[in-house]
C-alpha cells in the first residue's frame, strides 16, 4: 500500500552509509564539504530564527575541532552577521582542526568574533563562569564519529553545559551519544533542539540519544535525493500506512479468524489481553485456547471472546495431548492467524507443545512471551517455517534467541536484529522505546509511538493481538500488518497518557482505545506524522 498523498519516506542511517553519502555527494555531485559545511550551520541559524529569534539572546558557540565544530563556527558567523550576541568557544588543541572547520575557524577570528579556547581543567572552570551569561548554547563538540567515553576537558565541558539548565542547540548529534546505537558515552549534551544533517542517524532516533537530542530537525542540505533515497540504505522510519476500506458487506469472517494459545494457571491476564484486543483493534473472530481451569475466570470478564477450554498438566498449563485437538481446529476452522506462548508458562511439557505448534501450524503464527522462550531452545523449528513466522521479544527474550548478552546487542541493536532476522527468516519485533520492526530480508523500521507507562505487565499481550487483528482487517503484507499493530499499539498508549497521565496507563486503557488509534490511522494519519516524525526544514 502506498502512502498517504504528500508523505515521503525518511529513512535512517548508520554512521558509515553517513560517510558514504558525503563521499558520493562530492565525487559523483561534486559537491564540496566547504559547501555543505556552510548548508549545515546555515539550516541551524534558519532554526534559531524560526524558534528562538535574536533579540535579547546571548549566544554561546562551542566547537570542537572536527566537522561537527566548523558547522557549529558557520552558526557563530551568521549570528554575529546579523547582529547577535556572540562568542565562540573552541575546545581542543586547534592544530587539529579539520581543513574545512579551521578555514571557519580563520573566519571567525577574521570578523573578530570573541574567541575562547579550552584545553585545560582551568579552562573549563573559566568557560562555566562565562557560560552563565549565555542564553542559548550552539554545540558542535563531537560529531557522529565519537570514539570511545567522553573524558576529560570535553566531559567537562558537556557536564557545565547541562548543569547550567540554558537552551541548547546540538549540530548534528548530541556530543556524547554514539551515532549507530544512541548510547550514551559517559556523558551527553541535553538538547533542547537538535539538527541534524542528511538523514537521522539511528542515534539520534534510538533511545537515550532521541531524548538527549529534545525537538529533532532534519536538513537535507545540498545532497541529491538519490543519495538520501537510496535502496542501500535499509532502515526507515515507521510512517503510517491507513487500513483498507471496512467493507460495508463483511461479516466476521471477512475481518480475520484469530486464534490464541495462551494462559496457564495463575497467568488469566495473557490469553484475556491478546484474544480481546485483536476484537478492539478491528479483528472480526476471536478464538482462545487455554486451560479450561483458566477459561471460566476469563469468560467472566468477557464474553466475545469463543473459547476452547484444553487438558492441563498437572501445574495447570496446557498439556501435550491438546496437539491433535489445536491443529484439527486451525484447520477445521480456517484460522487466518495463530498467536503461540503468551502466559502459557515454562511447564517443560507445554514448552515442548509449543515448539511442536510452532513447527507443525501451516498458518501464520505470532510467538510471544513463553513461547519465545521455548523456541530459543530449537530455533531450527522457525527456519523450517513453510508459512510467515513473527517474533515479539523484549530485550531479555531477545538476548535469549540470540545467546548475546543484552549489553553485546544494545551496541549495534539495527546490525544484530537484521542478523537474526535474516537468519531465522522471520519477521521479528524488538520491543522497547522505539519498538524496532524487522522483516525477514533485514530490512528494519522504527516505530514513534509509545510512552514509558507502557512498561508494563499485559502489554506486550495487547501487541499480539493488535497485529493479528491488522492481518485480519486487510493488512496482506505481513510485515505491514506488524508494524501497522506496533504503531497503533503505541498510539493508543499515547492517547491514555494524554487523559489520564503516564504513570497509570494499563493494558486495559490501551485496549480500550485501540478502536480510537485505529480510527485515527484511517481518517488522519497526517496528524500522527506531524505529531511524532522528525520535520524537515
Amino acid at each position: 500500500m502506498a502512502l498517504p498523498t504528500g508523505f515521503t519516506r525518511l529513512k535512517v542511517c548508520s554512521v558509515e552509509e553517513m560517510r558514504r553519502i558525503d563521499e558520493e555527494a562530492v565525487k559523483r555531485f561534486g559537491l564540496s564539504h566547504e559547501l555543505l559545511m556552510e548548508d549545515a550551520g546555515s539550516a541551524i541559524y534558519s532554526l534559531i530564527l524560526r524558534e528562538i529569534g535574536l533579540q535579547g539572546k546571548r549566544f554561546c558557540i562551542v566547537a570542537g575541532t572536527g566537522n561537527n565544530g566548523g558547522d557549529a563556527l558557520v552558526v557563530a558567523r551568521r549570528l554575529y552577521a546579523s547582529g547577535a550576541s556572540v562568542e565562540a568557544f573552541i575546545v581542543g588543541d586547534i592544530t587539529k582542526f579539520t581543513e574545512p572547520a579551521k578555514k571557519n575557524f580563520e573566519l571567525v577570528k577574521a570578523m573578530e568574533i570573541p574567541l575562547h579556547m579550552i584545553q585545560t581543567d582551568n579552562d573549563v572552570k573559566l568557560f562555566t563562569e562565562k557560560a552563565r551569561e549565555c542564553d542559548v548554547f550552539v554545540v558542535g563538540l563531537i560529531g557522529i564519529g565519537l570514539k570511545g567515553e567522553v573524558a576529560g576537558v570535553r566531559r567537562g565541558v558537556i557536564e557545565a553545559i547541562n548543569s547550567l539548565n540554558k537552551v541548547v542547540i546540538s549540530v548534528d548529534i548530541p556530543s556524547g551519544i554514539g551515532g549507530d546505537n544512541g548510547r550514551v558515552y559517559g556523558v551527553a549534551v541535553k538538547s533542547a533542539y537538535t539538527v541534524t544533517f542528511g538523514l537521522p542517524k539511528y542515534g539520534n532516533i534510538l533511545y537515550p540519544g532521541y531524548y538527549y537530542c529534545g525537538k529533532l530537525y532534519v536538513s537535507h542540505l545540498s545532497y541529491s535525493p538519490q543519495l538520501l533515497n537510496s535502496d542501500e540504505i535499509r532502515v526507515e522510519l515507521n510512517y503510517p500506512v491507513p487500513p483498507p476500506e471496512r467493507v460495508k458487506w463483511g461479516h466476521k469472517g471477512t475481518f480475520g479468524k484469530f486464534l490464541a494459545i495462551a494462559g496457564a494457571r495463575y497467568y488469566y491476564g495473557a490469553p484475556y489481553y491478546v484474544a480481546y484486543s485483536f476484537l478492539k483493534a478491528g479483528g472480526g473472530y476471536s478464538r482462545l485456547a487455554t486451560p479450561k481451569s483458566v477459561a471460566p475466570f476469563i469468560a467472566a470478564k468477557n464474553s466475545e471472546i469463543v473459547f476452547i477450554p484444553l487438558e492441563e498438566t498437572e501445574e495447570g498449563s496446557i498439556a501435550m495431548k491438546n496437539l491433535d485437538t489445536i491443529l484439527r481446529i486451525v484447520n477445521e476452522f480456517d484460522i487466518d492467524i495463530v498467536a503461540v506462548g503468551p502466559g502459557t508458562s515454562l511447564n517443560p511439557e507445554t514448552q515442548e507443545l509449543v515448539r511442536k505448534l510452532v513447527e507443525t501450524i501451516n498458518r501464520p503464527v505470532i510467538v510471544d512471551g513463553d513461547g519465545i522462550t521455548a523456541i530459543s531452545k530449537d530455533l531450527s523449528i522457525v527456519r523450517k517455517r513453510k508459512a510467515p513466522t513473527i517474533i515479539t521479544p523484549h530485550l531479555g527474550e531477545f538476548s535469549r534467541l540470540t545467546q548475546l548478552s543484552i549489553q553485546q546487542i544494545l551496541e549495534d541493536p539495527i546490525g544484530v536484529l537484521r542478523k537474526t532476522c535474516i537468519e531465522l527468516s522471520s519477521y521479528i519485533t524488538l520491543k522497547g522505546a522505539h519498538t524496532l520492526v524487522c522483516r525477514p530480508d533485514g530490512y528494519i523500521y522504527i516505530n514513534m509511538t509509545g510512552n514509558p507507562g507502557m512498561a508494563k505487565a499485559g502489554m506486550g499481550d495487547v501487541l499480539t493481538g493488535a497485529i493479528a487483528a491488522m492481518y485480519g482487517i486487510g493488512y496482506r503484507d505481513l510485515g505491514e500488518a506488524t508494524r501497522m499493530g506496533v504503531l497503533v499499539h503505541g498510539l493508543a498508549g499515547d492517547l491514555v497518557a494524554k487523559e489520564i497521565g503516564e504513570d497509570g496507563v494499563t493494558p486495559d486503557d490501551v485496549v480500550e482505545y485501540l478502536p480510537k488509534a485505529i480510527k485515527i490511522l484511517r481518517e488522519e494519519p497526517n496528524k500522527i506524522v506531524d505529531e511524532y516524525f522528525p520535520k524537515v526544514i
